[in-house]
């Protein structure tokens, strides 16, 4: 799609993560950094609401350009697990979110377990070209 990309703020980041704290969620975050220069190299987040104790949000897992081909997400990802298998035994079922074009992160989301259980598709089209599709 032709869209812009996304800049966040610190404010937004910390409005959001007050909208779920108020909604009862608890977030954990993990990240990796390069030891020579202590840069954050990539992290990952889940999230649980102890009103729906079975189940588990895996949000974000990223890992900057640079840092790319060194399974760094696939071993984020999989230290996540394992600490919420371990701390949160009562999690019987984990959701996430992957783009299809995403073929790295859907080879992880695999290789895991993960199975599709719904989609959507986004579709884009220049306003001249609806009006003449509806015109005709």
């Amino acid at each position: 799609l032709e869209i812009e990309d996304q800049h966040f703020t610190a404010e937004m980041l910390r409005e959001w993560e007050q909208y779920r704290i108020a909604r009862g969620n608890q977030r954990w975050s993990m990240h990796v950094k390069e030891k020579a220069t202590g840069r954050v190299c990539g992290f990952t987040e889940v999230y649980w609401n102890p009103n729906n104790p079975t189940m588990l949000q895996q949000a974000f897992t990223g890992v900057k350009p640079e840092y790319r081909g060194r399974n760094l997400g696939r071993w984020l990802k999989a230290a996540m697990m394992e600490k919420v298998l371990r701390d949160r035994s009562q999690v019987t079922l984990v959701r996430t979110g992957n783009a299809y074009s995403n073929r790295f992160m859907l080879a992880i989301n695999d290789e895991m377990g993960f199975k599709p259980y719904m989609a959507w598709t986004v579709w884009q089209a220049d306003t001249a070209t609806v009006w003449a599709y509806l015109n005709s």
